[in-house]
């Protein structure tokens, strides 16, 4: 993944109502990888689906998004995740160096 973009919503109806947010991903030639649907802390996270072209649609709470956004910004190379079986996403990072130093978003 090497670009993301992020679009905060209120009053949408997707998500069953509860989703306030998406947070697009992008390939390295711009393609479109996915989202990350960020949902109200509470509600239900529906479930995580790989569709078959491969356009993921992964789901957080939103207590979770700045931490993700944490990530997205000073972290590279970030890897998108989905494991067909159990159907869960993830978005993270390759092995990190102990005590990189970096400063914490505030």
């Amino acid at each position: 993944m090497t670009n993301y973009s992020v679009l905060l919503l209120t009053g949408y109806s997707g998500g069953g109502g509860s989703q306030i947010g998406f947070v697009y991903l992008y390939g390295p030639a711009s393609n479109y990888l996915g989202y990350v649907g960020i949902i109200k802390d509470g509600a239900p996270l529906p479930a995580n689906v790989q569709h078959s072209n491969g356009i993921l649609n992964i789901y957080f709470h939103e207590a979770e998004l700045v931490a993700l956004l944490d990530t997205l910004r000073n972290e590279k190379p970030i890897f998108v995740r989905f494991h067909t079986t159990l159907e869960w996403g993830s978005i993270g990072t390759n092995m990190e160096p102990v005590g990189e130093a970096e400063t914490p978003a505030p």
